[in-house]
């Protein structure tokens, strides 16, 4: 994997379990907390961070594949996201030790980390003249 491709996956790996923490505290403020809820977020978390994974393998190789192919290779790949998504909630619900939101929370963290951390960065960028 590319150097900066491979940072960047990292840094939002790094970012989940941070956001995870958050969620945990927000839902414990809220009353909401529950062990299948903490299982739930944990869970959805690893779920995101394969998903994640896979979408940063998927550009990479599609980038050196001819455009018509590139667009079959990368569709494919985004079927394989999907049904790994739509299994991971069908496995929550279907189990009593994980709550289906708990999942949705942690299957979103990814794209709640990149928000945040976009937003950071944005914040401390120097501002050109």
């Amino acid at each position: 994997m590319d150097v900066k491709v491979s940072k960047e996956v990292k840094a939002v790996t790094l970012g989940v379990p941070i956001f995870d923490i958050a969620a945990v505290i927000v839902l414990m403020l809220i009353s909401k907390f529950s062990m299948p809820m903490l299982v739930g977020i944990i869970f959805g978390s690893v779920i995101a961070v394969l998903n994640f994974r896979l979408l940063a393998l998927t550009l990479e190789k599609a980038v050196n594949l001819p455009p018509g192919k590139a667009q079959a290779y990368t569709g494919v790949r985004y079927m394989i996201r999907l049904t790994i998504t739509a299994a991971a909630l069908i496995v929550s619900v279907k189990n009593p030790n994980l709550h289906i939101i708990g999942t949705a929370i942690g299957l979103i963290s990814t794209q709640v980390v990149i928000f945040i951390k976009t937003l950071i960065a944005s914040k401390f960028k120097r501002k050109e003249v």
